[in-house]
Order: C-alpha cells, then sequence, then structure tokens
C-alpha cells in the first residue's frame, strides 16, 4: 500500500522575540513534493504520526493544508521537527510491504 505525502519545510524566523521583527514565527521556505515523487512505496513507518497540524503553523502552509484537512481529503496531519528527524534510526524505519523486499536492520 503507499501512502501520498503533501506539505512542505517551514523555519523559526531568528527574528522572533525581538524588536526588528514582527512576522510569523514559522516561515514557509518549500513544498516537500520536488525532494520525492509524493507516494511512499518504500513502506515507510511514520516518524511523528497524528500530531494534527501545529498550531503556530504558517499562514502559507495553512491556507495549503487546512482545509483538506477539514474536509477529510487527507487521513491526517502531523509535523516533525529536525531533532526528531536527526535522532531517528533509519535502519529500522522501514515496514516490510508486502510483495516487497525492505532493506534495513531485520528485513
Amino acid at each position: 500500500m503507499s501512502t501520498d505525502i503533501h506539505g512542505g519545510i517551514e523555519f523559526r524566523h531568528p527574528g522572533v522575540g525581538t524588536d526588528y521583527y514582527d512576522g510569523e514565527p514559522w516561515v514557509f521556505a518549500m513544498d516537500l513534493w520536488p525532494l520525492y515523487d509524493e507516494t511512499d512505496y518504500a513502506g515507510f513507518r511514520p516518524v511523528a504520526p497524528g500530531r494534527g497540524l501545529p498550531v503556530d503553523l504558517s499562514s502559507a502552509m495553512r491556507s495549503q493544508v487546512e482545509s483538506c484537512v477539514e474536509a477529510g481529503e487527507l487521513d491526517g496531519a502531523t509535523w516533525v521537527s529536525w531533532a526528531e528527524l536527526a535522532s531517528i534510526d533509519r535502519d529500522g524505519l522501514r515496514l516490510r510491504a508486502a510483495g516487497h523486499h525492505v532493506a534495513g536492520r531485520g528485513a
């Protein structure tokens, strides 16, 4: 079974909390689609499932995904931090998909 993934990458503006910056704390940087073909055929286990949309999501990202989540067009929404991504066990991340060989420890 494949999973379509939609979303983007945001960064926390370094000027948050200073006198010179009055914009949103999180700034939309890019869509995820250039990084892969939007479908997970490899059977990766979700890193951070079911968290919903972040409360402080940028308005640009919110306008892209919020209506789809509310309309039930997406199975759900979640987010993950760079620190969490850096700490995952990449060898144990993949699941065995029916009919597919999946590399990694214990596969």
